[in-house]
């Protein structure tokens, strides 16, 4: 059986979001060293988890342990203070990792290959793949087989594996075979069809027991994101035979509520909201009536929007998690849309999920955690960063500035609706460069710049104004302003650029440049803490695997 060898990680320092409430982070009994939280003991770096804890409630929140990613690819356990109680320091995993009953973790490693560690992080089990690129999900089915999801190169579709304890490939579903009256007719040059993301086999549950068949425990409910799609198959047939797709925008994480979960039966989606990135920049968790295509229940906030990425699970009081893995936090609502639990750290959350105290016998045997409660500061409220991003890629232009690529507006009197977080700065930088312009062209010329701001409704405020002159060369301004009046409210903020003597706007469209206002959150907790994030080292092997695997699912060309 192979093993695959990790390199050590690399540190990379960064400031963390820091303070878990108004009167700073709970106590730590039991918690090692000055930073507390038990990291270190964990073999993790000596930071302090607990300070990422933003709000908690321990009355309506489900108590229990949450499964993350320490720097997106160590597996940690934290307790619903932050906490570390567990880690796998040696482990290096993408995608997904699952908690077992055993106390093992199952995990899609680096590379192409799935893994099996136990509960120490020594590798009990892996079958390479060396043909195809594992990705998005793995799972433990009821028959003790692994499914999981690939992707083979050169191929548009996804396929799905069921494999053995021996390693041995038992069951293989293709979907360029039996999506194909789903799929385009026309060729196309996109490389990622149907991007597979969630695999679930399905749970025993009322719809079979009232006589529909194609919700057979065991039949898989599966996501395609990029089909717009969540679907269910036949395991005997390999058929679909239930589809939905109303109202879905690349999303993730189709799941079936199983027995003792309020609702069960019906299916929870993460719908990203990927296409309206230019409009209202907002996600949805969907929870959906099977037999009736309908939906009976939503969250959505104004402050939520992970337009990719991003995963649900639903918990045994009815409440939800949600992992926002561009917003950059786990939370927990209730049915009624409050937050009751959120972790927002210094890095994306990678797929997260919250398990019982007693899921396995390594955690059963822990004492039970205190549980106190975290109030967050007046003011508090996150806002989701792509909500109050200025500008995304397709709205910038690359331009080489002294050898150096840069990246500005595409348009120098750009306006973009967003809602401002906390405590919010805007920095701003922008400048001529004259360097291709003649003197005559030059003579007497200026440009004005500007930003402004309203509040939906609200009149504009110019926040500031700069005359620059023309001259032949580049002439630079980077300036940092407030915007704690407007903080946590909807605006639209514009950039302007007026052309000022011979030439006017049209010299001014030719040489003058912003790069996309950077809108800042300000941090009303307590004091920030540093903390060392993981970098990955990855061999010459696994780094060509990982560039595959990305090509494979259209990120890079």
């Amino acid at each position: 059986m192979k093993t695959v060898s990790y390199l050590p990680l690399l540190a990379a320092a960064c400031l963390a979001l820091a303070g878990s409430g108004c009167s700073g982070p709970p106590p730590d009994p039991g918690g090692d060293g000055p930073a507390g939280g038990g990291a270190a003991a964990h073999g993790l770096p000596d930071f302090d988890s607990r300070s990422w804890v933003r709000i908690y409630d321990p009355e309506r929140a489900w108590n229990g342990y949450t499964l993350l990613f320490y720097g997106a690819r160590i597996p940690m356990l934290v307790d619903m203070n932050g906490r570390v109680v567990h880690a796998w320091p040696e482990v290096r995993v993408k995608s997904r990792v699952r908690l077992l009953e055993d106390g093992s973790i199952l995990a899609i490693a680096l590379g192409r290959a799935i893994a099996e560690y136990d509960w120490e992080g020594n590798l009990v089990r892996e079958v390479p793949l060396p043909e195809l690129l594992p990705h998005h999900d793995v799972i433990r089915l009821a028959n003790g087989n692994t499914m999981v999801i690939v992707g083979r190169k050169g191929e548009k579709t996804d396929d799905l594996l069921e494999i053995d304890g021996a390693g041995e490939t038992v069951w293989h579903w293709r979907a360029a075979e039996h999506l194909a009256h789903l799929l385009p007719e026309e060729p196309t040059e996109r490389r990622d069809l149907t991007h597979i993301n969630s695999v679930q086999e399905l749970p025993p549950n009322r719809h079979h027991r009232a006589g529909d068949r194609r919700f057979a425990p065991g039949n898989l409910l599966v996501s395609a994101r990029n089909m717009n799609l969540a679907f269910v198959v036949d395991r005997q047939t390999g058929e679909v035979v239930w589809t939905w797709g109303e109202g879905l925008d690349m999303q993730h994480e189709a799941l079936m509520l199983g027995p003792g979960l309020p609702g069960h039966g019906r299916i929870q989606v993460f719908s990203n909201g990927y296409w309206n990135l230019h409009d209202y920049r907002a996600s949805r968790i969907l929870e959906v009536e099977p037999a009736r295509d309908e939906v009976v229940w939503q969250y959505r906030s104004d402050g939520f929007f992970s337009p990719t990425g991003g995963v649900q699970q639903p918990l045994a009081n009815g409440n939800v998690l949600i992992g926002s893995t561009r917003g950059g936090r786990v939370f927990e609502v209730t049915r009624e849309g409050e937050i009751v639990w959120q972790w927002a750290a210094p890095f994306d959350p990678v797929r997260p999920g919250r398990y019982a105290y007693d899921h396995c016998p390594q955690l059963a045997s822990l004492p039970r955690p205190a549980e106190v409660p975290v109030r967050p500061p007046p003011g508090y409220r996150h806002v989701d960063p792509p909500i109050y991003r200025f500008a995304s890629g397709r709205e910038l232009r690359k331009v080489d500035v002294d050898r150096k690529r840069r990246f500005f507006l595409a348009d120098n009197g750009h306006c973009q609706r967003l809602r401002l977080p906390a405590a919010p700065t805007v920095q701003v930088t922008y400048g001529l460069d004259g360097r291709w312009l003649g003197r005559r062209e030059r003579r007497g010329q200026a440009v004005r710049f500007a930003l402004l701001v309203a509040a939906e409704g609200g009149e504009r405020v110019e926040l500031f104004s700069d005359r620059v002159p023309l001259k032949k060369k580049i002439d630079e301004r980077t300036r940092t302003l407030g915007l704690e009046p407007w903080a946590t409210r909807a605006v639209e903020m514009c950039v302007v650029t007026e052309g000022v003597g011979r030439g006017g706007g049209e010299a001014a469209e030719r040489v003058a440049f912003w790069e996309s206002p950077l809108i800042r959150p300000g941090d009303l907790f307590e004091e920030p803490a540093e903390v060392e994030l993981a970098a990955e080292d990855l061999t010459p092997e696994e780094a060509e695997a990982r560039r595959e695997h990305l090509r494979t699912l259209g990120y890079v060309q």
